[in-house]
């Protein structure tokens, strides 16, 4: 696991169930960390498994050492992140692989640039091509997500941000967009929690 990598972790979670224990919140944190953010093998005893993105072996006995969390205790809050739908898990008698659920949503890709370029005057092109991106990103999507519910506004969101377009612009610019995008989802959430 690289130690490089990093992950979103959203203001959300503040109203999260999970939010107010403390020691469920350090698993499903933990659980965040160690999941690929890649597809990659992995051997495991003698056999080799299969990760995509988003996915981590898991096994109660060096979880439990690695949180200082009893196995019982640990085998409970993986449960009951798996019933909030925020990871699956999948078992046999030797290991378990597990699944964030909404991975994308906790996963930052990082920028991909294009080494072919080696002139000023293209790179200019490339920062002037990247701006005019973002707009034509934000009229497109906004005309698609006005007057849709939050669920819809998700959906359609959640296709953009598996477009390479999406994926060209920088993280600042992909957070403002979506946040613009979502407009007041927020509002929305606070009003079906009342």
């Amino acid at each position: 696991m690289e130690d490089t990598s990093y992950i979103k972790l959203f203001r959300k979670i503040l109203k999260s169930p999970i939010w107010d224990n403390e020691k469920m919140l350090k698993v499903w944190i933990w659980c965040l960390l160690k999941a690929t953010h890649k597809d990659r093998d992995q051997l495991v005893g003698r056999q080799m498994i299969s990760l995509k993105k988003g996915q981590f072996i898991f096994g109660r006995n060096k979880a439990s050492d690695e949180l200082k969390i009893k196995e019982k205790t640990l085998y409970d809050y993986m449960q009951i992140l798996q019933n909030l739908k925020m990871l699956n898990i999948n078992s046999n008698n030797k290991f378990s692989v597990v699944t964030i659920e909404k991975w994308e949503d906790y996963q930052i890709e990082e920028l991909k640039f294009d080494n072919k370029k080696t002139t000023n005057e293209q790179q200019m092109n490339t920062n002037k091509n990247v701006k005019n991106l973002y707009l034509y990103l934000y009229k497109e999507y906004k005309a698609k997500v006005e007057q849709q519910n939050f669920y819809k506004k998700v959906k359609i969101i959640g296709e953009l941000k598996n477009t390479p377009e999406y994926q060209s612009l920088s993280f600042d610019e992909q957070d403002k967009l979506y946040r613009e995008l979502m407009g007041g989802a927020n509002e929305w959430i606070e009003i079906q929690e009342k």
